[in-house]
This record gives C-alpha cells, structure tokens and sequence, in this order.
C-alpha cells in the first residue's frame, strides 16, 4: 500500500507504514504432542494452512491439486473451513473449522512442518506472523504484502498457481 501512495498525488507527503503485529505472548511455540493422535497425523510431515473463510480468493483449490501431487509421507491440515468445505476434501486434508482458541491455533501452528499461504488477494496476512512467532516457516505466494514478512530466515515465496514451484519448496 505504501507504494501505491508514493506513486499517488499523496506522494510529497509525509508516508509512514505501520505493519501490523500480533501478541507474542499468545503466538509462540507451544508443544502439545496429543494433537497428533487427535487429528491423525502422527509420523506425517504437516503442512498447514489457515484462513478464515477460505474460498478461492485464498487458494482453496491449490490445496486440493497440491494433495494430489504429495506422497503420503504429508498430511494437510487446514484451518478455518467450513464444515461443508470439510466434507469435501480428498483424502489426506484434515479440515479443522475455526477455532475460538488461541491456544489451540498456536499450538497448530506450532506441531506443523511449514504453514502454506496460497492466497491470490491479501495486504499482510497476520497467518504469516503467528507462524513465525511459533516457530514455523512460511511458504507464500508473491502477493500484496503476503511476502513482507518473508525472508531467507523465516520462509520462501513463490509466484501465484504455481503449484510445481510450491510443492517443490
């Protein structure tokens, strides 16, 4: 946004970016090895994906052909569906429909491999920074501001749709 009111007739002006942040003392690692055997995962490498609501805004569809494309040495689990989206997933994607607890979200992120952030419209994704703050890498599309929080410490970024490149990374 930043770049688009520098170009803009706003651009003499003064421009200062606040990001936003989230609570560290609620978002870092928080280990709850019962989770594994609550969602079925244990031995599995779990990438994970959170957005709420999802849709194809948010890369929905990537998950799925991206399911298609992993051994079963992976398993998804997905963060915010709806139960309708839960019960049509493929086989190999655990669907988890939102969570009130904070807790619980970062102990999620905290048990899975690499958070997935396929979407296709955002600004600064705060998914990006829980992960982080819980200790988990971050795989982004290069959209919005979804990759300023990414760096060759804390993740990598490939270009929208391109599913080969994510499933490489």
């Amino acid at each position: 946004l930043e770049g688009l009111v520098r170009q803009s007739f706003m651009k003499d002006l003064k421009i200062q970016t606040i990001h936003n942040g989230i609570d560290l003392s609620q978002f870092h690692p928080i280990y709850n090895d019962s989770l594994y055997d609550k969602y079925g995962v244990h031995g599995k490498k779990i990438i994970l994906g959170v957005a709420l609501p999802w849709s194809g805004y948010k890369g929905l569809p990537d998950f799925h052909k991206m399911r298609s494309m992993l051994n079963d040495d992976f398993a998804i689990m997905m963060v915010g569906l709806s139960e309708q989206q839960i019960s049509d997933l493929p086989q190999g994607i655990v669907g988890i429909t939102r969570t009130d607890s904070i807790r619980e979200l970062a102990e999620i992120y905290t048990m899975s491999d690499i958070l997935v952030n396929t979407t296709y419209c955002d600004n600064y994704p705060t998914v990006n920074l829980e992960a982080i703050a819980c200790g988990t890498p971050v795989i982004t599309y290069n959209t919005g501001g979804s990759p300023e929080a990414v760096d060759e410490n804390t993740g990598l970024i490939v270009e929208q749709g391109k599913l080969d490149d994510l499933v490489a990374a």
